[in-house]
């Protein structure tokens, strides 16, 4: 099983509702709202983005948001993220026109390991474990885009 990173694109209501503690963000309604899960990929991206495994420089940081400024402070096991509509659009600003190349070259299999970045273990294969990595990337790269036209909030979590 393990960790999986959700996120889920919402509006200003609907997000405050969640801060609120008025809504479960597990009771969302995946057919009125955007979601994405990323499996197991989450801290790697974060890891490849920012070269850190939390917090991270912005605006990459706000890509895998797992910084303290963006806590929810809401019932959830491993922790919730939010990110209002500027903070998505300097995210997908900084993503969207990155390569498959320019991921490659900053891909450090060693420094992974050696940060026990999750999920990576020390025999897993290092190209299937890029291109994990950069599957999920690209989709996350589609769901900021998405999230950013229609200037929706995300939250993103860990469960």
């Amino acid at each position: 099983m393990g960790m999986t990173g959700n996120y889920v694109a919402v509006d200003n209501n609907t997000l405050q509702q969640i801060i609120n503690n008025e809504l479960d963000l597990l009771d969302i309604d995946s057919d009125e709202y955007p979601t994405l899960d990323i499996d197991k990929s989450w801290q790697a991206i974060h890891f490849l983005l920012c070269n850190e495994i939390a917090e991270g420089k912005l605006p990459f940081g706000y890509v895998v948001p797992m910084r303290n400024e963006n806590v929810l402070d809401i019932e959830m096991d491993f922790g919730a993220f939010a990110l209002n509509s500027e903070e998505v659009l300097k995210a997908y600003e900084c993503i969207k026109n990155i390569k498959e190349e320019e991921l490659r070259a900053k891909y450090d299999f060693k420094s992974f390991t050696e940060n026990k970045v999750y999920p990576i273990t020390e025999d897993e294969d290092t190209d299937d474990f890029f291109d994990y990595i950069y599957e999920n990337f690209m989709s996350i790269q589609e769901f900021y885009k998405e999230a950013s036209e229609s200037r929706k909030e995300i939250v993103f979590y860990i469960m």
